[in-house]
Parts: structure tokens; sequence; C-alpha cells
């Protein structure tokens, strides 16, 4: 059996290590020189020297969000004297690095390969046409079963403002930014106030003379002295903006913080998947492709504890692929999908945000839901826990240590 990997990020990583225990042929294609992905730090922009979009956003000094007992693979946990749980970028890339190296996964990894196009063959079996990025040859191989890990961080999202054009002063998306220096002595407006917005308002109030910061939902970062917090944008205007609330506000520069679109343009329509307003569609508890249940996508849902859940997503897919499990009808999974949205939809939730797990509760619901389905060992409950104590306790930055599956502990 021949599977492919489209991208070498923390999902793709761990897609080519179960791949390779059980025995399959295994090709990961990735774009870029490295392993990592979106933990891969440059201080380029825009296009690098092979005329590819820079696909990372990480910025220079960044530390996790999440404590690191968070981001561990369920076979592979941080060095033994790594006391501190909010880690930094570096940590976290020499952490890949070492479960790359552990399970040999880097000898499949096929570096600046670029997939231009997946098709479906009349025999279950999947062209995937790939492209080397230096020399701009192309290749079709043939596979038995493909994971999509492609990452979710990539083409942003900059909304339509009302005299966004009349701006005189320079604007750019969060994906773009690497450092405060150049918001040195400037009076900034943010918009968004979701994570990376109350991050990069933190740094960029370090060096501005003003942090304006424009967002919808309550914030709960400690307030620079040098910061305002204003409601949504209503009209920009040349030197400044109105606000919705009636407020005006003058400022030199705008950064929006405002998230990231998916796309797959890899896609051949006959895949049978709709990929519209961040919404992959249809998918099989978020992973299957329903059309063609051998096509798998690892990474889907967001706001939620990544590389475990990639972890429960790939075993999940291989739990269908080698039929430990039976799958339901292609009716039934679509009847499953639209019950599910529905619920959604009664809440008030936007089927933009389909893929949004968001709660700790909604984490381990998903995670319960896969290994009831699949029959797979459960994700440990500390996981959930833990995740849940982050979320009420997010300006503390405690050190934290797993006692087993179902507790943890804080530590000096």
């Amino acid at each position: 059996m021949r599977l492919a990997v489209i991208g070498a990020g923390p999902a793709g990583l761990v897609a080519a290590k179960y791949c390779l225990q059980r025995g399959y042929e295994c090709e990961v294609f990735e774009q870029t020189g490295n392993i990592g992905g979106t933990w891969v730090y440059t201080d380029l922009v825009g296009l690098d020297e092979d005329g590819i979009y820079i696909h990372t956003s990480m910025y220079k000094d960044l530390t996790t969000n999440f404590p690191k007992e968070l981001m561990t693979y369920v076979d592979f946990t941080y060095p033994q004297d790594k006391i501190k749980s909010y880690i930094s970028q570096e940590e976290v890339l020499d952490y890949l690095h070492a479960y790359a190296n552990k399970f040999n996964v880097k000898s499949v990894v096929q570096f600046y390969k670029r997939v231009v196009d997946i098709l479906p063959k009349p025999d279950n079996k999947w062209d995937i046409t790939v492209e080397d990025v230096k020399t701009g040859s192309k290749d079709t191989k043939q596979f038995d079963a493909v994971f999509v890990c492609n990452g979710r961080f990539f083409d942003p999202i900059t909304p339509d403002i009302p005299g966004q054009q009349l701006f005189q002063g320079p604007q750019s998306h969060s994906r773009d930014f690497r450092t405060a220096e150049p918001f040195k002595n400037q009076r900034v407006l943010i918009i968004g106030g979701s994570y990376s917005g109350q991050e990069l308002t933190l740094r960029i109030a370090e060096v501005a003379e003003l942090v304006l910061l424009s967002h919808r939902k309550p914030i709960i970062i400690e307030h620079p002295k040098n910061f305002v917090s204003k409601p949504e944008v209503k009209e920009i205007k040349q030197n400044g903006a109105v606000f919705i609330d009636g407020t005006e506000e003058t400022f030199d520069v705008i950064l929006y913080c405002t998230g990231f679109k998916y796309t797959c343009r890899f896609l051949n329509k006959e895949c049978g998947l709709v990929v519209e307003d961040n919404w992959v569609r249809p998918l099989y508890k978020q992973i299957i492709n329903v059309e063609y249940p051998t096509m798998y996508f690892i990474g889907m849902p967001y706001v939620a504890c990544g590389i475990p859940m990639f972890d429960s997503q790939v075993q999940f897919a291989f739990a269908a692929f080698e039929k430990k499990f039976k799958l339901p009808t292609k009716e039934d999974m679509l009847k499953e999908l639209e019950q599910y949205m529905q619920k959604r939809r009664e809440k008030g939730i936007p089927d933009r945000e389909a893929h949004l797990l968001g709660t700790p509760d909604a984490q381990k619901k998903y995670f319960e839901e896969l290994s009831d389905t699949a029959g797979l060992p459960p994700t440990p409950p500390v996981i959930s826990k833990l995740y849940a104590r982050i979320k009420t306790c997010t300006k503390l930055k405690c050190c934290f240590k797993i006692v087993d599956n179902e507790n943890f502990v804080v530590v000096q």
C-alpha cells in the first residue's frame, strides 16, 4: 500500500509516523525545505526565493500560549529537564525534529515538492501531481490513500471595511508580523481581539506611542498604560477611523489580526468536496471525505489541543482505512453531518465556524466520539482537564506536570 501525506508540519509528521509503523510505503510532500510547518521561523515575508508565499506566520521570540503538556504526542514526551510549560518557538521546533528523528520520518519527506492536483481514480486510488518548486518540473504518482495535512494558518483574512482604501498609512496582516520594531513611536490600530491580537498588542505596546485594539469579545490581557480598548470599526478615514460607538481616533498604521481562511487549491473538483468560507464538506467526523473515504483531513478542528488531536485523528483514519470498524453508509454520514450542523445553527454558531471546537467540553466530546466510534484507546482525560484549567486561568503562566492519565499538578 502506498500512502501520501501532504505537509510536514505537526499533523503531517504524526500521519507519516503511523504510516511507517504499520509498514506502508509513504511519501510526504513538503513545499519548503524544513519540517515543522508554522513553527518554522523566518525573517522573510511575502514570497520566498522560489516564488512561493511564505507559509509560516511565526513571529520572533514567540512563547506558546498553550503549555507544552498539551502539545505532546502520545508516545513522545519533552525531555524531563524541560520544567517550564510555556516554551519558545525554538523549543517546540526542536521537539518536532526530535520526534521526526525518533521515528525516522525525515527519511520519507520530499522537500521543495508542492502538490498541485489530487484526482480520484475509478480503482479507488489517487493520482497526485507534484511540482518541484526549484525546477518547475511535475510528476504524477498513484497512491492508495492520502492524508491532507496542509495546515490552517496560511491565507490571511482581511475584512472589507468602508474607507479602507483611503487610509494613507501602512496596512498589514499578522501573518507578516515578525518584530515590533516597525511600530516604534507609532499610533497603532490593531483590528481583531483573539489570541494573536491580544499577544501582539502587548508586544507592540512596548515600543509604540499608543495601541488601539478593536475587538468584539472580552479581552483577557492586562492593559498597558498606552492601550485603548475600542469596539468594531465602522469606517476608516485617511488618518484614522470611526468606531461603531460613534467615537473617532487617529493613528499611523493598521495591523489586522483577523485570522486565516482555509484553502486547498490542489483539490480537484472530482474529489467531491466544497471548500467555502472555512468549511470543508462533506467530511465524516471532520476527517474522512464522505465521497471518497480514503482521503483524510488532519487538523481541521481549531481552538483545541492540536498535537493530541492530530494523533487521535490519524489513529481514527487508519482504523477506517484498515476496516477496524465499519463506516456508516454515505447517506448516514451525510445525515449525521446535517444533524450536527443544525444543532450548531440552533445555538447561533455560523456555518463558517463549522470546524470550531473552542471549549474544553467540545474537545472532550470530540475525542470521545473518535475513540468510541473506532474502538480506539481513549485520549487521556487529563488533556481535557488541563485544557479546562488554562482556559479559566489564561493570565497565569504556571508550570504543570502530568501525573497520570487523569491528573496533573502545578509545580514551581
